[in-house]
């Protein structure tokens, strides 16, 4: 498929199609015209999640964080929980193919060993690759691209029955586009996004954060900024470097489909050893703990702390000490949040000094609970 696809307005209007007089363009296209629909000939639809209330069906998800986080790892998790039917969500007990294009790692290496390490069904996970005929019966592999492979990568969708297709990293699918040029994002990605909706799919773009900090994730997407306004959905990875686990945490840092107040998931890169036919081998295992309160926001936000910010941290941390002592040791969170405000401490600030305070959360009947006991200092 050439770029733009037929969704998108032109592009561009080249100087001898308007008239001078009129100023209106003049086109040689009697295919293109304008027309409205009644608003009752559409027929609403329920949302559906390949993943329940984080991974949409139909949409294209972002998912981003800096390098060595764990993306892939946790990629490969969700891929192999597809390929099993264990993943809550629209396809539970509904074993899937998924598409999975690794242009990052060796497959014989690193991604077929990390799928047996996550006890994939791995005849339902398929290697996702371009292939050009060079003649007299050769062939040439090479990574798919979102320029010209749109349309056959439709067909591969459809020959295996894949319900998710992973682009691992997103930017691959880009070639040598210019992602610094106005629209050049966006071209490329709402044809996917279109495919995407067309096939009740989910695609997922794996993608780098900048090494620049900035408190929205959304900002630090290596490439472009326009990934970030383009998608409709994107899940964030940030370490949490408080955690005396080093465990790390997701969360959806954009979307206008999940409801409100969706707990994001702290997660852990465990080492898994794999057997092979020379032998074992160790690869990184994804392994979720369960939810949390913590915010990939909050976290990029302690790691571009200033001094000062520090200083009002620790002072937070004096502050939560005290009132949870006061209270009995455990508040609810949002009333929490109103006695610091009236105190002078922003909410932000509260979240981020919650870990060095030694203050641990659970849900509670009226919501999520944070509990303070001196003995538990660290």
């Amino acid at each position: 498929m050439s770029l733009p696809y037929a969704g998108n307005a032109p592009d561009s209007i080249d100087a001898d199609q308007v008239d001078p007089e009129t100023g209106r363009v003049e086109t040689d296209s009697p295919a293109r015209r304008v027309r409205s629909q009644p608003v009752s000939q559409i027929e609403p639809k329920r949302r559906q999640f390949l993943w329940q209330d984080r991974l949409p069906l139909g949409e294209v998800t972002l998912w981003v964080g800096h390098a060595g986080i764990g993306k892939s790892q946790a990629a490969v998790w969700l891929a192999s929980q597809v390929s099993q039917g264990t993943l809550p969500g629209e396809l539970y007990g509904h074993p899937s193919p998924v598409l999975y294009l690794g242009s990052e790692d060796s497959w014989a290496y690193t991604l077929a060993p990390r799928f047996a390490a996550a006890e994939a069904d791995l005849t339902r996970v398929h290697r996702l690759y371009a292939e050009t005929d060079t003649g007299d019966g050769v062939t040439a592999e090479s990574t798919v691209s979102l320029a010209v492979d749109l349309d056959a990568l439709r067909d591969e969708i459809a020959a295996t029955g894949a319900r998710l297709v992973v682009l691992d990293a997103l930017l691959s699918t880009f070639g040598s586009a210019k992602l610094t040029e106005q629209g050049t994002v966006r071209r490329y990605l709402e044809p996917l996004a279109q495919l995407a909706q067309e096939l009740n799919i989910a695609v997922i773009g794996v993608a780098h954060f900048r090494k620049a900090s900035d408190p929205n994730p959304l900002h630090m997407i290596a490439g472009s900024a326009e990934f970030g306004q383009v998608v409709r959905s994107a899940i964030g990875f940030a370490a949490d470097r408080e955690a005396e686990d080093g465990s790390c945490v997701l969360s959806l840092v954009k979307t206008n489909i999940a409801p409100a107040g969706l707990p994001s998931i702290r997660y852990r890169i465990d080492s898994a050893t794999v057997d092979t036919a020379d032998g074992p081998t160790d690869v990184g295992r994804f392994v979720p703990l369960g939810d949390t309160d913590q915010d990939v926001g909050e976290l990029l936000n302690q790691e571009s702390a200033s001094t000062e910010d520090r200083a009002e941290r620790n002072d937070a941390v004096a502050w939560l000490r005290a009132h949870l002592a006061e209270s009995g040791g455990e508040a609810v969170a949002g009333d929490l949040f109103k006695a610091a405000e009236r105190d002078g401490f922003a909410k932000r600030t509260i979240q981020r000094a919650r870990s060095k305070a030694g203050v641990t959360t659970r849900k509670g009947d009226k919501g999520w609970l944070w509990t303070y006991s001196p003995t538990d200092e660290r």
